[in-house]
């Protein structure tokens, strides 16, 4: 895999206490504790011979770091492509929570529809798509979004548009700055390649399509790409990051910090999980939030091979009924 196939798939895929201690007898200084380490949303499980098992999602929780209060706000990590199984346990622990909020950049209080609706939408089309090449699900055709306790907590196209004209940005400085952030990506691959020179995987895309096992070996190779992001944000650059991820979690905080003022205790926010390291930083420093636990969620089973054979033929059907 080239270089800049690389940097164009991290950027695809694509979210604090303080002591004291004497330093010396006479002259007590001030030192900041250790900040708790950033937690991880996103994880891939391999097995004893490190082959790649399966990718999980966490969901996290926070609670008031003064152990005042009776709020929980759980971070709901999210893949937008996953098997039925683990859409129907979201479902279930959906069911728990006060008030749910969720992500959906569309007008003020807008809820998608409840499975699938035919759509002449290309952005709706790529995802069918990509739905059938990985043999997996969509997750705004399996979660059930129309519950009382779920929340639009997002922005809308317009006000994304606003966020943006507001830093005084336009089509070229976007253009430009996303360029850079491209080449930043490449520079950083070139270099991560220098020191660890391995030869890049050369991969026959339409061999692949035709492959009876072909969802498996794709959601393999995303998976490893994953797992090579530091951060599931990181790769996005901070153009993208800004306007995809910051934005966002900065509106879903403003409902958020509604619900509390409503009285509501317990909290899930349900994002993607390149949403939930900013998320999580945050809750601890402008909520005054800590982690208290976490449970991991199995987004795609890696062991076997769902279907056999029909990818193209299903490729090629959706083609023509859209």
């Amino acid at each position: 895999m080239s270089i800049f196939t690389r940097g164009v798939a991290a950027l695809a895929v694509g979210l604090c206490l303080v002591g004291f201690l004497p330093t010396r007898a006479e002259e007590p200084a001030r030192k900041e504790a250790k900040k708790p380490a950033a937690s991880k949303f996103l994880r891939v499980q391999r097995d004893d011979k490190k082959q790649i098992t399966g990718l999980e999602t966490a969901v996290v929780r926070y609670v008031p770091a003064d152990g005042q209060g009776e709020v929980t706000v759980d971070l709901i990590a999210a893949v937008h492509v996953g098997d039925k199984e683990y859409y129907q346990k979201l479902n279930k622990l959906m069911e728990e929570y006060d008030v749910l909020l969720y992500e959906l950049v569309a007008p003020e209080g807008a809820r998608p529809p409840k499975g699938r609706k035919k759509s002449d939408n290309p952005v709706a089309m790529l995802q069918q798509m990509a739905k059938m090449a990985l043999e997996l699900e969509l997750q705004l055709e399996q979660i059930d979004y129309t519950r009382k306790n779920f929340v639009h907590a997002d922005l809308s196209p317009q006000q994304m548009a606003e966020a943006i004209r507001q830093r005084g940005d336009d089509g070229l400085t976007l253009t430009l700055s996303i360029a850079a952030d491209l080449l930043r990506q490449q520079n950083l691959q070139k270099m991560k390649q220098a020191l660890d020179p391995k030869p890049g995987e050369d991969i026959d895309l339409a061999a692949l399509l035709a492959d009876p096992e072909r969802g498996l070996k794709l959601k393999r190779l995303m998976a490893q790409q994953f797992e090579a992001l530091d951060d599931p944000a990181g790769g996005f650059g901070k153009t993208i990051n800004t306007i995809l991820i910051e934005d966002r979690n900065k509106a879903c905080l403003k409902v958020f910090q509604q619900q509390l003022t409503r009285g509501k205790k317990k909290i899930g926010i349900f994002y993607g999980a390149a949403h939930m390291p900013d998320f999580e930083k945050r809750l601890r420093e402008d909520f005054d939030l800590k982690k208290d636990k976490e449970q991991w969620l199995l987004a795609w089973d890696l062991t076997r091979s769902k279907k056999k054979g029909g990818g193209l033929d299903d490729l090629f059907k959706l083609l023509l009924d859209n």
